[in-house]
This record gives C-alpha cells, sequence and structure tokens, in this order.
C-alpha cells in the first residue's frame, strides 16, 4: 500500500488470488482500534453478518489527521464452491466515536464468477474540491460495472458529492 498524504493508515487488508490455494487469500496489515472494532463488528451484525464468519472478518482504517475524523471498512467474504457470501460496511468516525454509514452490503451469498453485489473498496481520503479539507473517494465494483464516489465529511455528517460510472478491461 503506498503511503498516504495526510492519513495515518491504522490497519489495512489486502486480497490476492491464490493459484495453490484456489481461492483468494487476505491478509490483515494492523489491528483497529478496538472501539473502532467494535463499531464494524456492530454495523456487520446489523448487516446480517453471522458470529461464525469473525474469522474471515478484515478491516481497513485511515485517520485523516487535519480533520481529526476516520474512515473505516469491515469486510468479510469466504468462498465455498463457486458460491461466496459478503458482507462489508463503510463508515466515518468523528471525534465523538459516533459513525456514519457510507457503503454497506448485507451479508449475502452470490455467484463467485458473476456475482450480483457492488463491493467498495476505500481509495483515498484527499481534497478533492480545493476547499481544504479532506475528502473521501470510494471504489466500486460490481461484474462489469466500476464506480467512484467522493463523499465530503462537514461537522461530522458524509455527504456524496460525486459519483460515476466507468469501466476498465
Amino acid at each position: 500500500m503506498p503511503p498516504k498524504t495526510g492519513i495515518d493508515v491504522i490497519a489495512h487488508f489486502g486480497c490476492e488470488w491464490s493459484e495453490t490455494e484456489r481461492k483468494k487469500v487476505c491478509q490483515q496489515h494492523g489491528q483497529p482500534p478496538s472501539g473502532v472494532r467494535a463499531i464494524l463488528m456492530r454495523e456487520l451484525r446489523r448487516l446480517g453478518l453471522p458470529a461464525a464468519e469473525d474469522g474471515r472478518t478484515y478491516f481497513t482504517v485511515w485517520k485523516s489527521r487535519s480533520a481529526g475524523w476516520s474512515v473505516a471498512v469491515g469486510y468479510s467474504e469466504h468462498l465455498v464452491g463457486s458460491k461466496v457470501t459478503l458482507c462489508q460496511v463503510i463508515v466515518t468516525i468523528g471525534g465523538d466515536s459516533k459513525a456514519v454509514v457510507l457503503r454497506e452490503l448485507p451479508f449475502q451469498e452470490t455467484d463467485a464468477d458473476v456475482p450480483l453485489v457492488t463491493t467498495w473498496s476505500l481509495l483515498d481520503v484527499t481534497d478533492i474540491d480545493g476547499d481544504g479539507k479532506p475528502d473521501v473517494v470510494l471504489r466500486g465494483d460490481a461484474y462489469e460495472n466500476h464506480w467512484l464516489e467522493v463523499h465530503i465529511v462537514r461537522n461530522g455528517s458524509p455527504r456524496m458529492i460525486f459519483s460515476g460510472l466507468g469501466y476498465y478491461l
């Protein structure tokens, strides 16, 4: 993961396909603070994640140095044959520990080769609109569709200011 300017990377995970294991293998680097982990697990449970999936849950936490808030991702994925179960939440967490959901994917099963869901990843925290304040940039991935979204966070409340559909080969 490349270093980010203006943010502290507290925790992050990466997943890659393993030919030897014939599955996607994820690795967690760093751990979220206990309060952030509790928020993410509470939200994932609200979305239907069973307790049995706890060992397959991964976290990303980036803290903005200038704004005092964090953006955090909780992600669970489990592949069995041609089926995959997924659950995901992305939240902003203010200095008061109040969490606001940016994106969520309720716990569900879908086809591993042609998934009927959109997953989201944290792409950056940077000043997009030139106002000197950091914004959250997300990337959405569906089977053949890809999005970029920008969310501004002001006074602890995020608001989407851009969503664009694109593609890549």
